[in-house]
């Protein structure tokens, strides 16, 4: 990485002049050289504060000018440091360093070669990750705010890999116990209306009724009667279920409603550009005895205790808020019991760490979660959870809270529906995952630039639109950048050279982006990024003419620019699970 390099370039320059005896550093040894970009360009690419780190004012401004001075006598004779043009100081002991134009316009070939690839830093260097996200139980279709953490979590996992780490995605569902017996009985109500024979809603031991139902104001919302239709079809409408004792019954229909809406969900997923590697039923903890195999390893390392008649874990010695019941005073296990044995089935798979994406709802599971790592030996650092916060959908201007006590919540295919699935990603995308999502459900509909979740894409057509261009113009773009000296671009008016070179350092911002997003669980930057890089084509594209160029060279170079802005543009689509068009209806291919 281009900041890397001039870490070590900064730091050598310190060593150096400690070594004549020009320069005091601390005892531990030389700070970490913090290199930055700041926040305008006139003030360098970058910049570091380092002198500052080695002394107050006015003795940082001093050692910034030394440090300078010598940076700018040094560098010219290090071919490692060749893409230096010089080297200032400012404020208190801040140095800021310029890059040549001549190299950042060179690196257009370096990107262009990467391709697919661009951007990719070993950060991770081969680490394991198991990345769990989603994770909804198979009661219904996966609604808007599930499909949060599914963009979140996939496109998190698209980064991961960018920056060198080895990603299992994974989705973890229960088709078993309460819930499923629930939607058995709820499927069984629609089967009997289907069938005409007399039927009710199941009820609780409130006497309200309980399970999972159509939106009876909504003749469209026919999930579950549909599901039931499914059923009917493949036990002889009914015969091979409906006579069986009540909770078998129960749980047989309700396995079997869950099945088809484990495949409802998997279509959805897949849709939405959402992968997994592995998807895992909690039912086979219980079959092949791994909860069992955790609570007994638990019991044996001491961490169990009774109380109430119940069985507990105590995770409070390891940071927990409270203690967790794993089995009640009648003998059942809780929910608690089997993430202990999911937890340790990840942990025996040998992953270096942990992620969890999951939902407001379940901040008591940051310090279970940390404390059961511990119980089974490892660091709590090893686990690491996200909780995104709600959406909402914003209608004429009015955020509207989903809620399903409400009888509103809105189905994710349904919203796909309306804008598509690129838009929905990126604008589920737009926002860290800490802050709530008021999804403008009027602006994502609108198919011009205006709307960001298109902007991206936008970008990419345009490039593409160029490129087309200019092949019916009889040129060829793919072979002639191969010949391009970018270095002849430093010669144009400053106003077209301005915008080639802003063009280029967001280009090479994009392996800063992956190595952020990477290191903060953050994949939002990426839209930020993608929209920026699109806007500085824009102005490039605006400014400098390819086709209509002054010389031969001038053009084969601004093509090699173009390709490189395709490049990226592709990757951090990608990266987001986008396609990448190469025409859209209002892309502006004029050339």
């Amino acid at each position: 990485m281009i900041r890397d390099t001039l870490q070590r370039m900064i730091t050598a320059a310190i060593a150096a002049l400690h070594e004549r005896g020009e320069l005091d550093v601390p005892e531990s040894g030389i700070p970490k050289v913090e290199v930055e970009r700041p926040q305008q360009v006139v003030h360098g690419d970058y910049a570091t504060a380092i002198a500052l780190k080695l002394a107050r004012p006015p003795r940082s401004r001093e050692i910034a000018a030394k440090l300078a001075a010598y940076l700018n006598e040094t560098a010219p004779l290090v071919p490692a440091y060749e893409l230096v043009e010089r080297v200032e100081t400012a404020g208190p002991g801040f140095i800021n360093i310029h890059l040549k134009p001549e190299w950042l316009l060179r690196q257009a070939r370096t990107i262009i070669d990467a391709g697919p690839d661009v951007g990719a830093v070993d950060l991770g260097r081969g680490s394991t990750i198991n990345l769990e996200f989603v994770s909804a139980n198979p009661t219904g279709p996966v609604h808007i705010g599930n499909g949060r953490g599914g963009f979140i979590g996939d496109t998190l996992g698209n980064v991961l890999r960018a920056a060198g780490y080895n990603v299992t995605k994974e989705y973890y569902f229960n088709d078993a116990g309460a819930q499923i017996q629930k939607l058995g009985r709820s499927t069984e109500y629609y089967m009997r209306l289907a069938l005409g024979l007399p039927a009710e809603k199941p009820k609780g031991a409130d006497g309200k009724e309980e399970g999972y139902f159509d939106n009876e104001n909504d003749p469209d919302d026919t999930f579950y009667q549909g599901i039931a239709r499914l059923v009917l079809d493949e036990t002889h409408q009914g015969a091979d279920v409906l006579a069986l004792p009540d909770d078998e019954r129960a749980a047989l229909i309700g396995k079997r409603a869950a099945a088809h809406i484990m495949q409802h969900i998997r279509a959805t997923m897949q849709r939405l550009n959402i992968h997994f590697d592995v998807w895992f039923n909690e039912g086979d903890l219980v079959t092949n005895g791994e909860v069992q195999a955790g609570i007994e390893f638990l019991r044996d390392a001491g961490y169990l205790f009774e109380q109430d008649g119940a069985t507990w874990m105590e995770t409070t010695r390891f940071g927990d808020d409270k203690d967790r019941v794993l089995i009640k005073s009648g003998g059942e296990t809780t929910y608690a019991a089997s993430d202990v044995a999911y937890i340790r089935n990840k942990l025996n798979r040998g992953f270096d760490r942990l992620i969890y994406v999951l939902g407001a709802d379940h901040h008591g599971y940051v310090g279970r979660l940390k404390a059961m790592a511990q119980m089974f030996g490892y660091s709590a650092d090893k686990v690491h959870i996200i909780i995104y916060q709600h959406v909402n959908i914003k209608v004429n201007d009015v955020s509207m809270r989903m809620s399903k006590r409400l009888g509103n919540v809105v189905n994710l295919d349904d919203l796909v529906d309306l804008v598509g699935p690129d838009v929905t990603r990126f604008f589920y995308l737009m926002r860290s995952h800490d802050t709530h999502l008021d999804f403008d459900l009027k602006l994502a509909m609108k198919e011009g630039e205006e709307n960001p979740g298109l902007t991206v894409q936008y970008g990419h057509a345009r490039v593409a639109g160029v490129l087309r261009k200019a092949v019916e113009a009889g040129y060829h773009p793919e072979t002639e950048a191969l010949g391009a000296d970018l270095a002849v671009l430093v010669s144009d008016p400053p106003e077209q050279l301005a915008a080639e070179l802003n063009l280029m350092r967001e280009l090479l911002k994009l392996e800063e982006i992956i190595e952020r997003c990477a290191q903060a669980l953050e994949p939002h930057h990426l839209t930020k990024y993608g929209m920026d890089v699109a806007a500085a084509f824009h102005v490039f594209y605006d400014r400098c003419p390819m086709l209509r160029a002054e010389s031969d060279a001038v053009r084969m170079a601004r093509f090699a620019l173009t390709l490189a802005a395709r490049t990226v543009l592709a990757r951090v689509l990608s990266l987001l699970g986008m396609s990448a068009p190469d025409r859209m209806e209002r892309a502006t291919e004029a050339e």
